[in-house]
């Protein structure tokens, strides 16, 4: 896999001519089964090469320790699902978060995947997403006796994708590739897996017509097509490939030639494949064969599972509509236990990610995942600490905007439990008991915009209101009906001042 070479290349902390990596996929025989059957189909051309879109739910599980440290961070799953996308995109085929991440404290899994104790927990966690391809991210997993670091694989009895958390969110293709598999596609040079071609070992020209791998012996295909229905992955447009990117020593995508095949013709291989493991190319390629038959696969009755029917959220967002709203950059707040981050719903987001930590502690960063609003209540600040906070907007299908913002507040000296009662001549709700679905609001001051949040004691915002507060009598019409008999915080912000007044609700 080309990608696998990429992430020592770019941070220069291992030694390639010692270290070679592999993709651990090993075929059960389902996977050939699956590869015939997707053949048959695209031969009779049922629809696999048409432009409908095909959505593919996709569920990612992060894996840490027991101790719930060392997973992966959730940004990089977002930046990885974005490249997948554009990877396949141009073929109509688009991945989805099919549900929220879903995290596993596991020490074993984390480190031993395809261990004893590694195997029952994704089985048990991919029984929760029956509707979804199921990726488990993990920080290490055996070699499974390959020579070099296995950085993914897909597993097909367990029919799930488990990858090194090193290889998300750096543009690499280890997905892409495992992905592949996913959908029945196998390595180009399939049957020299194991046992790369050596030219001291299998001559050049090459000198055997079979190679054995996985218990099976597999044709060895030629550069004349005569053999390529049959032969490696048995896809025609995939030219021989001897898996000779594994043993590429200047990592250039380049074959380094000529060779040889066993009728004496000169192989000219694709090294940019997508399934094979070329490294340096650039722009990778899927083969219109290779395309089809994971379109097949999509719509095979084996991935029925899959066709939930949902058209998912993947139209573009632009970051240039991100608006703060509250709290200005730089602006100390009132209270230190009562703060509502908040900005203007951005087209086309339908989740927010907000990132917050003390503005000199970075690494000391909490997170947190919204749907369906554009604000976050914050309980938990620090009496007069400096904070700086960023925002990261995303759909189910659309990924690709980074963090924005990057702003910084101070927060308050009050806690939202003072009784201060310094404002209580400018602001007054009543009535109070609350005993209908409207309040009203004297206010003393002049006329000014402002936001009304009511919450329950808990600090869960129950209803929220953007209007213009006028001097005098403002009627105000509760829209939720969700409130209990109980005591509320009415918060009001304005341009000048906040105020919190409490009120029982009760009928």
């Amino acid at each position: 896999m080309k990608k696998l070479l990429f992430v020592a290349f770019v941070f220069g902390i291992l030694n390639l001519s010692a270290q070679e990596f592999y993709c651990g996929t090993v075929d059960d025989g389902s996977m050939l089964r699956r590869l015939e059957q997707n053949k048959k189909t695209m031969r009779s051309s049922l629809g696999v090469r048409d432009d409908t879109w095909l959505f593919i739910p996709i569920e990612f599980h992060i894996v840490t320790k027991t101790d719930g440290t060392g997973g992966i961070d959730e940004n990089r799953i977002l930046d990885e699902l974005a490249h997948m996308n554009k990877n396949y995109s141009g073929f109509k085929m688009k991945f989805y978060l099919a549900s929220d991440f879903n995290y596993i404290k596991s020490s074993s899994l984390y480190s031993d995947p395809g261990g004893v104790f590694g195997v029952p927990k994704i089985k048990v966690n991919r029984n929760k997403f029956p509707h979804a391809a199921n990726v488990f991210l993990v920080n290490e997993m055996s070699s499974g006796g390959s020579p070099g670091q296995v950085l993914g694989y897909y597993a097909p009895a367990l029919d799930v994708v488990v990858i090194r958390n090193s290889q998300f969110g750096i543009n690499a293709q280890t997905a892409s590739h495992e992905l592949g598999h996913f959908f029945s596609l196998m390595h180009p040079f399939y049957g020299w897996d194991a046992d790369p071609y050596d030219p001291a070992k299998h001559g050049n020209p090459v000198k055997i017509q079979t190679v054995t791998y996985a218990g099976q012996t597999i044709q060895i295909e030629l550069m004349n097509k005569s053999n390529c229905d049959v032969a490696a992955d048995m896809l025609c447009d995939t030219p021989p490939d001897y898996n000779f990117g594994i043993s590429d020593p200047e990592r250039d995508c380049k074959l380094n030639g000529p060779i040889l095949d066993y009728n004496h013709d000169t192989i000219v291989t694709m090294e940019n494949n997508y399934m094979g493991y070329f490294f340096g190319c650039g722009q990778y390629e899927f083969t219109p064969m290779q395309i089809a038959a994971m379109r097949a696969d999509y719509l095979s009755s084996e991935r029925d599972f899959l066709h939930t029917g949902i058209v998912p959220d993947s139209a573009a967002i632009d970051p240039s509509t991100f608006h703060v709203n509250y709290p200005e950059n730089k602006e100390k707040v009132e209270y230190y236990d009562y703060v509502d981050l908040d900005w203007d719903d951005m087209p086309n987001a339908t989740n927010y990610e907000v990132i917050i930590s003390p503005a000199s502690q970075p690494q000391n960063a909490e997170k947190y995942f919204i749907k369906g609003q554009s604000h976050l209540i914050l309980t938990n600040l620090v009496k007069g600490k400096k904070y700086k906070w960023y925002v990261r907007p995303y759909s189910n299908a659309y990924t690709a905007v980074p963090k924005l913002g990057g702003y910084t507040f101070r927060a308050g000296d009050w806690t939202i439990g003072t009784d201060d009662l310094s404002d209580i001549a400018d602001m007054n709700i009543y009535p109070n008991p609350v005993n209908d679905d409207v309040i009203y609001i004297n206010f003393s001051k002049s006329s000014d915009d402002a936001i009304i949040e009511i919450f329950d004691m808990s600090g869960k915002v129950v209803d929220k209101f953007k209007i213009n507060l006028k001097r005098g009598i403002n009627k105000l019409n509760l829209t939720h009906s969700n409130y209990q008999n109980a005591m509320y915080n009415v918060l009001i912000k304005t341009k000048e001042h906040s105020y919190i007044r409490k009120v029982f609700y009760g009928k």
